[in-house]
This record gives C-alpha cells, sequence and structure tokens, in this order.
C-alpha cells in the first residue's frame, strides 16, 4: 500500500486547465484583499473550488450542464450545512441523515453519484463556515459568486482553446444514458442488501464521527467527519488504499503547511493557494498522497476565512484526520469484509 501510494501515473499536463484551476481560486481571493474583506475572498475561492473539477469534457452545452448541476449540488449541501448549525445540538443528525438520503439517490449514475459525494463534502464545510461571525446568507452570496464565476472562467477557456487557439478535437463526453434503464437498475438493486451497503458504511462511520466529536469537543472536530466521508468509497475495494494514501498524504500536508503558511505573509499565502489550486486537478490523476498533501492546508486556509494559519491548527488537523481513517478502517471496511459489494 505505501508504494502504491508513493507511485506516480503518467498524465497528460494540459497547461490551459492548470492556467484556469489557479486563476480561479486566486481571482476571489485577491479581490477580497482589494476591498478589504479577505474573509469574503476565501468563501468565493471554495465556491470556485468546488466547480473546478467539472465541465472540461463534451461541447459547449454539455461543459455548461456539468458545471450547473455541480454548483447547484454543492451550494444546496454548503446551505444544508450552513443551515444545520441553526438546529443544534440535533445539526450532526441533521447532516448524517441528509447524508444517508444524497447517497441512496446517489446510485441512480455515475453522475448522481458524483453529485452526491459533492453535496456531502460541502455540507460539512457549510457547517464549519457557519460557525463564524459572518451571517449565513452572506457566506451563500459569496460561495455562490465563486462558483459562477469559476463556471464562466471554465467556459472562457473552452472558448479559448477551441476557437481562438484552434484546438479541434474535444475530449469525448460520456454517451447519453437512459433514465429509464437507470432508474430500473437502481430499483433492483435498492431491492437488495447490497445495494444500501454504501449508504449502511457511510452512516455508520458517520454517527461514529459524530459520538468521538462530541465527546473530543475540538473546535475543528468536523474534519472527522470529513475525513471519513471522503475515505469511505463506494467501491469497497479501494477503501484501503484511498485511507492510506489520505492519511499519508494529511500527515506531509501538516508537516509542510506548518513549516510554510505559518510564518508567510498574506500575499505568498495567496500566490502558494494560486500553485496549489493549479496543480490539484493534475495530482489527484497523478498521486492521490500528493493531492491530499496539498489539498490539507489548502482546505485549512480557505475555511479559515483568511485567519492565521497556526501550526497547532494543522496538528488538530492531523489528529481529527487519523481518528476518521481509523473510523473508515474498522466500520466501513473491516465490518463489510465478508459481504458481496454491488456492482
Amino acid at each position: 500500500m505505501i508504494v502504491d501510494a508513493t507511485r506516480w501515473k503518467r498524465v497528460e499536463l494540459n497547461v490551459v486547465h492548470v492556467v484556469n484551476a489557479g486563476l480561479s481560486l486566486g481571482v476571489p481571493i485577491v479581490l477580497g484583499l482589494v476591498l478589504g474583506d479577505i474573509g469574503a475572498g476565501m468563501v468565493a475561492a471554495l465556491g470556485a473550488l468546488l466547480v473546478s473539477g467539472s465541465g472540461h469534457v463534451g461541447g459547449l452545452k454539455y461543459r455548461s450542464l456539468e458545471l450547473l448541476n455541480t454548483s447547484l449540488a454543492g451550494a444546496c449541501g454548503a446551505a444544508a450545512g450552513m443551515l444545520s448549525t441553526v438546529f443544534q445540538p440535533w445539526g450532526g443528525i441533521l447532516i448524517v441523515t441528509l447524508a444517508a438520503i444524497a447517497t441512496i439517490f446517489g446510485g441512480l449514475r455515475p453522475s448522481a453519484a458524483k453529485a452526491s459525494t459533492q453535496a456531502i463534502v460541502f455540507m460539512i464545510i457549510g457547517a464549519s463556515l457557519a460557525s463564524s461571525a459572518v451571517p449565513i446568507e452572506t457566506l451563500l452570496w459569496f460561495f455562490a459568486a465563486g462558483a459562477l464565476g469559476g463556471s464562466l472562467l471554465t467556459l472562457l477557456v473552452f472558448g479559448v482553446e477551441y476557437h481562438l487557439l484552434g484546438k479541434t478535437a474535444a475530449e469525448v463526453a460520456p454517451a447519453r444514458r437512459s433514465w429509464h434503464k437507470d432508474l430500473g437498475a437502481w430499483r433492483r438493486r435498492m431491492a437488495t442488501l447490497s445495494g444500501w451497503q454504501y449508504t449502511l458504511r457511510l452512516a455508520s462511520c458517520m454517527i461514529a464521527a459524530q459520538v468521538v466529536a462530541i465527546l473530543v469537543r475540538g473546535p475543528h472536530s468536523q474534519w472527522i467527519l470529513l475525513t471519513v466521508v471522503l475515505v469511505v468509497q463506494r467501491d469497497h475495494r479501494a477503501g484501503l488504499a484511498r485511507t492510506v494514501q489520505r492519511g499519508l498524504g494529511t500527515a506531509l500536508g501538516v508537516l509542510v503547511g506548518g513549516l510554510l503558511l505559518g510564518a508567510l505573509p498574506i500575499w505568498a499565502t495567496v500566490g502558494i493557494i494560486c500553485v496549489v489550486g493549479a496543480a490539484r486537478q493534475y495530482l489527484k490523476a497523478a498521486n492521490y498522497t500528493a493531492y491530499a498533501l496539498v489539498m490539507t492546508p489548502l482546505v485549512a486556509v480557505l475555511s479559515g476565512l483568511g485567519h492565521q494559519l497556526s501550526p497547532s491548527l494543522l496538528g488538530e488537523r492531523l489528529v481529527d484526520t487519523t481518528i476518521g481513517c481509523l473510523i473508515s478502517l474498522v466500520i466501513g471496511y473491516a465490518a463489510w469484509r465478508g459481504t458481496r459489494q454491488a456492482a
């Protein structure tokens, strides 16, 4: 597993997409600095981060629809997470319930699975953002503005790449799927225990994470929940590898983030965010460990709304990630080892 976690895949590097990813994160933060509200820029950058992995295949219509679906899924998740803090102490139960419902409908088709995961991830991030003094409606406006800006920039890059630069062969979009067939297959799967396996695995891990968070009572214990969501995969076989890669990458990310970001001025931090934003999609495809390494300090900085990133904060992130990985391994995988995995 360690060897696999450090192995790099050969991935074609698209320079235009790299520049687009860096600008989509950097521009909102720079605007926030200029306008004197760095926190607003960070929230907008989270919105841009949401859509940065969408809209890169197919024609204009397919890209636009994919960006719209991604924006809606992430925005609805973020809104639900922020509003869940109003219903304390039942907010944690609400998040687990909504996540379970999302996983059920995520089994309809691959695009639904992607949207459900995005909604759950940003629901947890939204809950953490709501702990700040900024009103929830203001956070949502900035988040939506960042998602809209990132989407428009992606479509602009598509126009430049394929019309001004003369690139003729666009990446092929996935073939259209029949909703009737997908719905029928989904109903048949949900009539069996194996069809509920991912929902049960994730929900049980999230419940355990919430219990641990209540016992620990750390200011950022939602990272335990976020780790569980990222590590527990629909594909049972990918679980151990993903856990090792995320754990190792997070540990290295804490070390790198603590050494670099804690002592840098804000303008240098913004520059690093742009570089990380530019490289993240390439790293995700080439080496997930390296992707987890750069995403650890990145999400910590953005969700911190411009506050100083301290070594103690990153150390807490490492502890929470370790707890989340252990919960995922024991409850999400080991307890289900003898069961049959649904296709």
